[in-house]
């Protein structure tokens, strides 16, 4: 089951009437009026891009239980160096350490590695050399990560790169457990193009080799040679209609090839927003980075509203009263995970916060969302001791919400600010 975190709940409401509130330049701060209730500025204000709605009904916001399979490259290049001299399977290994423990008691991590390892003795063959196995190497469950990293450690990389048909299945056995509770995510680590696509003319296709390795003439294991981007990007859009989102975790080695890992993870619908798309590791402090970043996306960061809220610009997020920052860069606030607006995900150290105990509140139709200030840099702007007048018909929801926001619409200043109701607020005021 889904667990709530603490006391998370989301508010969707309006205030009565059209009403926006006036804009603060149409007060005067020095003059008082009767009939309306004084407010004043929170000391750590936050400066909002847009003006809210008070007031709100709860409804639950829970951290999303989650299952995910490691798709892990073992080709032959994996053999190769980092940019920092060490052996990228050792840095993955070593990265995939230090990751999984972390989350292995909220997240069930499963496996599969590319490409089947030859028995001894076997005949090598464009086809054996490409081979998969048909079933996962591990089934997805909780406290994995042991297993896991056993399984690795007793492998090594050789072969081409058959990424298509390990994106088929992992995603295949996702499909094939539709009851399954909570999101549903490929990792998928590689260090260099898709290829292994026997269908593919070596004639007139992308080499991902050196030229005359895709020349029949010279290489009897030309066909497996050509880039299969097509093919791969399609398994992995497929499973994403289907709910099975993929990250795709690029290794140095893979740089040539970036525009294909970029299709890759855009149409796997957990893409980076800035370029690359794809989460690049050169080195192995890269590779305990990004992994980092996407395994806490997934096992600490990620939470599910119970409906979409009517509209998605109108949200705010507070973390034990404070507003949190919507960030579309994803590095350091909150965002929607996709398009349905069904699940926020936090960045950065905003997701450390979210991980520690605390009070987590979405607020819909709020317009609370935007750039948070410190309170040095928003006594810039205006005094903490600044005292505004909120307007009569709003006071009573601001007086139950405890927050609203007033628009500062002057040349000199075109910020808005988070205001509460001070001590002397009259108590005649009404909503």
């Amino acid at each position: 089951m889904a667990r709530p975190l603490l006391a998370a709940a989301a508010l969707l409401a309006a205030c009565s009437g059209d009403g926006r509130p006036p804009a603060l330049s149409d007060f005067d701060f020095d003059s008082g009026v009767a009939d309306e209730s004084l407010v004043s500025v929170v000391r750590d204000a936050v400066p909002l891009r847009e003006m809210p709605s008070c007031g709100g009904t709860a409804v639950s916001l829970t951290r999303r239980q989650a299952s995910a399979i490691l798709v892990i490259d073992r080709s032959g290049s994996m053999n190769e160096n980092t940019l920092d001299g060490v052996r990228k399977w050792t840095a993955l290994l070593a990265a995939l350490d230090r990751a999984l423990p972390r989350i292995q008691q909220n997240v069930s991590l499963g496996l599969v590695t590319f490409p089947q390892a030859l028995a001894p003795g076997a005949p090598r063959s464009q086809d054996t050399v490409c081979a998969l196995r048909t079933a996962l190497d591990l089934e997805p469950r909780l406290g994995a990560a042991a297993a896991i990293m056993a399984r690795l450690r007793a492998d090594r990389p050789e072969g081409p790169t058959p990424t298509a048909g390990a994106e088929e299945v992992a995603g295949r056995w996702f499909v094939n457990e539709p009851d399954r509770e909570g999101g549903r995510y490929v990792i998928l680590a590689t260090d260099g193009a898709p290829n292994c696509n026997t269908a593919l003319d070596p004639a007139t296709c992308p080499c991902t080799a050196a030229a005359t390795q895709c020349d029949p003439r010279m290489n009897t294991f030309a066909t497996i040679n050509c880039l299969d981007d097509a093919r791969t990007t399609g398994s992995i859009r497929r499973f994403r209609e289907q709910g099975v989102f993929t990250y795709v975790l690029g290794l140095n080695g893979a740089e040539a090839y970036a525009a294909v890992l970029d299709a890759m993870a855009v149409e796997g619908g957990r893409a980076r927003a800035a370029s690359p798309r794809f989460y690049p590791a050169n080195t192995g402090d890269d590779l305990v980075r990004e992994l980092s970043t996407i395994t806490s996306g997934i096992a600490d960061c990620r939470f599910a509203l119970d409906a979409a809220p009517p509209d998605p610009a109108l949200v705010d997020l507070r973390l034990d009263g404070q507003s949190l920052v919507h960030d579309e860069g994803q590095r350091d606030g909150w965002a929607w995970s996709d398009a349905t607006h069904r699940e926020i995900r936090f960045f950065g150290t905003t997701c450390d916060r979210v991980r520690s105990p605390g009070q987590l509140m979405a607020t819909a139709n709020s317009r609370l969302s935007g750039t948070q200030f410190s309170a040095e840099q928003t006594a810039k702007r205006m005094r903490p001791s600044t005292t505004v007048r909120a307007p009569a018909r709003c006071t009573g929801a601001t007086k139950r919400a405890r927050a609203c926001v007033y628009s500062a619409a002057s040349a000199r200043r075109s910020e808005a600010f988070t205001v509460e109701p001070s001590r002397t607020s009259s108590s005649r005021a009404t909503g």
